[in-house]
This record gives structure tokens, C-alpha cells and sequence, in this order.
């Protein structure tokens, strides 16, 4: 009998946001909201649309291995050089580039819980050792006590901040004290996915560890701000020195044409996307004040969602939103049960989210 290897059988599939076609066969319903994966309501720019459009009679054609003007617009953005650069399909195809590059077989590989699955699913893919490492009580990844649980053995870290599904960024303070104690034979790898949507003081230069040449890999996406989530479009940035190791192990064509294509041009759009960005901070703002003045517990979040706690008793709050044309996102998949994550959206959409959310609490 043909068996998979032992570290994909304990694998567990990912749990994705109910789509909205299931969510519309499974209600009824023709108009159904979607607020469960953290995508952009606002959708991408005009002159995004137009630059896809454009490059639609050329698809007969290999993209290039590393495209080198959205690496010329990503370093020039944001102070680094090309060669600290690599693309590829999604944010998730970086987080798994690091553990395919530098994770041996029983290599150990810590990460923050509850958070993003695909710590655990790279570890595993690369025969590494999964070692969880709680979050502290702020919903924050907690900084010392990875460094506590580092040892030998210990090859990658992966942090994720603001950390998904809390939303609650690393401190400024945090992370000094991580740099200052992390070992040189760890790559730590700070997934940044929404990073674009933090606005408190004092947050934490993650780029800068990597101009310093430091063992770091940050992750950066297009799929949240920039509205291209169907494009599979992300990037990462470390060290030249890494670079090498990362670029052996990744799929040469993994970053579509298209994909480049519209990147290049989000970045170029910046009074539309600055706008979106307003408008979700502004957004957010109205959905954790909401939901404070209900009396509800929620974290702190510093992305584009916010996490609440149902109250205790009350079950089944998501197919009852969904029956109401709301599509969340429980998070029992993390490791947090009687929670659900909400996507910001434009504030209209969430005042008749919050109607709809008062009116299932009621029954």
C-alpha cells in the first residue's frame, strides 16, 4: 500500500474563508458579502485594471524568471537593492521558500499560536519539527518567549505581525530585544502580509535588520492593500547573502505575468491606494468602537480585520450571519475557538454587518 511520508500525513488541509459561490448555495441567498479572508472590498485601482488589459495579448510568454522593473519599483520604495528582492506566488510561496532553503529533517522551527497555518505546513513539507510558541495575552506574538524556546537545534523562527487572526503588531521595544538575543544560526522570517495597515507610534523597522544584513526575511504581500489576491502576487526581502539559497529552491515561473503587471502598476497608483488605506483605518476604527460600545471583547487589531469573542453560550454565530448575507470567518481552524474575524470594509457595509450581527446575538 502506497503511504505518504510520515511528515505530510500528519499535514492537515488547509481551512480557507467560505467562498461566496458555497455560501450562496448553501443560504440561498443571490447577495452575499464577503468578510472572511482579508480581502480588499474596495478592489484594485483603475489604472491596475487597465495595465492587465494591456498585457492580455501577450500571455503565449513566459514571465520572467525575476521581473526586474517591479523589483526596481519594490527596492527604490523601499530602500533596498534588487538583489535583496525576490517574487513569487503569493506570501505563502515566500514563507515556504525559507523552510525549503535553510530546514533539515528534524531541524526544529518555532512559530507564534495561534496564527497562520502555513508555519506549520512549510515546517512539515521540509521535515522540519513544529515547536508552537503562544501568543502573549495582548494577542501579540510573544518575542521572549521564543528566544527562551530556541535551541540547537532551532533553524527558522517565524513571526507574524501584525499577527493573523489577532491583528496585534510587535512592539518597537520587542523586536530590539529580539535582535539583540536571537542566535546567529536562526533565520527568523516576520511575515508583514499587513503591514500596510499599521498606524501606531513606534512600530518596528523590519527592513531595517535586513539593510543591516541580518538573518531576517521579511514577507510582504499584494493580496491585502493592493486588491490582488487573485493574482497570487508577493514578495519577500532579505540579505543578498540568503538570497542565493531562496532563489535554488524556488519554481522559476512561480510569478505570473499578469501578476507583475498589476503590482508594478499599484505601486505607481499611490493617491488610490493611500485613499483605500484612509478609509480602512477609518473603518476599523468604527468597527472596534461598535463593538466596544456592545460590550464585546475583541483585540486590538492594528490590519485589516478585527477578531471578536462571541459571548459564552452561543454557537453556530457564523452560518446564522451567512443566512443573514454575511460570510465570516470562525477561527477555531487557528486554535481560537468562539471567535470570529471580520474583514474591514467600507463602513456602509459594516453598519449593515453590525445590524445583522445584533439581530443573530438576539435570537
Amino acid at each position: 500500500m502506497v503511504k505518504p511520508r510520515p511528515q505530510v500525513d500528519a499535514m492537515t488541509l488547509y481551512t480557507p474563508g467560505r467562498s461566496l459561490e458555497d455560501a450562496r448555495q448553501a443560504s440561498g441567498r443571490k447577495e452575499m458579502v464577503k468578510l472572511a479572508s482579508n480581502e480588499s472590498l474596495w478592489g484594485p485601482s483603475p489604472s491596475v485594471i487597465t495595465a492587465i488589459q494591456e498585457a492580455l495579448p501577450h500571455l503565449q510568454y513566459y514571465p520572467a524568471v525575476q521581473e526586474p522593473r517591479l523589483r526596481e519599483v519594490l527596492a527604490i520604495r523601499h530602500g533596498l537593492k534588487p538583489g535583496q528582492i525576490v517574487m513569487g506566488n503569493g506570501a505563502d510561496e515566500m514563507l515556504r521558500l525559507v523552510a525549503a532553503a535553510f530546514v533539515s529533517v528534524g531541524d526544529e522551527v518555532l512559530y507564534p499560536a495561534p496564527s497562520f497555518s502555513a508555519y506549520r505546513h512549510s515546517t512539515l513539507l521540509a521535515g522540519g519539527v513544529p515547536k508552537e510558541v503562544p501568543l502573549a495575552g495582548n494577542g501579540a506574538n510573544d518575542l521572549e518567549a521564543m528566544c527562551r524556546a530556541i535551541t540547537e537545534r532551532t533553524r527558522v523562527v517565524y513571526l507574524c505581525s501584525p499577527n493573523n487572526p489577532t491583528g496585534t503588531p510587535v512592539t518597537l521595544e520587542a523586536w530590539q530585544r529580539y535582535l539583540a538575543e536571537v542566535p546567529e544560526h536562526v533565520v527568523t522570517v516576520v511575515d508583514a502580509a499587513y503591514e500596510e495597515f499599521v498606524a501606531g507610534p513606534e512600530m518596528p523597522d523590519f527592513l531595517g535588520a535586513v539593510r543591516q544584513d541580518r538573518a531576517i526575511v521579511v514577507v510582504r504581500t499584494f493580496s491585502k492593500l493592493y486588491a490582488l489576491a487573485g493574482l497570487r502576487t508577493g514578495w519577500a526581502t532579505a540579505p543578498e547573502w540568503l538570497m542565493p539559497a531562496l532563489l535554488k529552491v524556488r519554481e522559476p515561473f512561480s510569478l505570473n505575468s499578469l501578476g507583475a503587471v498589476a503590482a508594478e502598476a499599484a505601486l505607481k497608483d499611490s493617491d488610490y491606494y493611500g485613499r483605500v488605506r484612509q478609509e480602512t483605518l477609518e473603518a476599523r476604527a468604527f468597527l472596534l468602537d461598535a463593538l466596544s460600545q456592545r460590550g464585546h471583547q475583541f483585540f486590538e487589531s492594528q490590519a485589516n480585520f478585527v477578531t471578536a469573542a462571541l459571548p459564552v453560550g452561543v454557537s453556530d454565530v457564523p452560518n446564522r450571519l451567512m443566512a443573514e448575507g454575511f460570510v465570516v470567518r470562525p477561527t477555531d481552524a487557528f486554535g481560537l475557538p468562539q471567535h470570529i474575524r471580520v474583514t474591514v470594509a467600507p463602513q456602509p457595509i459594516l453598519e449593515e454587518f453590525l445590524t445583522a450581527f445584533d439581530r443573530v446575538l438576539a435570537q
